[in-house]
């Protein structure tokens, strides 16, 4: 059953997201000129990611779980699915706006955000859910 959603947790969430989305358009910023704007996208998604797992399985759902292969592969495939969102949130946007790259990857990571926590609330980072 889908338990009632706390506060706190949405917010820490939220931070959570924010900083991640900060540092993931700070990347693309850095990373674009070198690489070409999608280059840059995805040179920055993996560090992204690495830093969005930890601080959502530590600080915003507090998962003390011991089945980290489990949540790792869980995570990973609920990010396979969120980047095709963002890639073609990203590669739409690239296509019909004259935005700067490292907006519309911000734009792009935004749109995934819903998807992603109910994800990790209720699947991945799940109390009790360990195998």
């Amino acid at each position: 059953m889908i338990d009632a959603i706390p506060f706190k947790q949405l917010l820490r969430f939220a931070v959570v997201g924010g900083t991640v989305m900060v540092v993931f358009m700070a990347l693309n910023w850095v990373l674009a000129p070198h690489f070409g704007a999608q280059g840059g996208f995805l040179a920055a998604y993996p560090p992204a990611v690495a830093l969005h797992f930890a601080l959502n399985k530590w600080w915003t759902f507090g998962s003390t779980r011991r089945d980290a292969g489990r949540q790792v592969a869980e995570y990973l495939t609920m990010v396979a699915v969120t980047f095709v969102i963002q890639w073609a949130v990203f590669s739409g946007m690239e296509a019909v706006t004259t935005l700067p790259s490292w907006f519309n990857a911000g734009v792009a990571n935004a749109v995934q955000m819903g998807v992603t926590f109910a994800v990790m609330r209720w699947r991945v980072f799940a109390k009790g859910a360990a195998g």
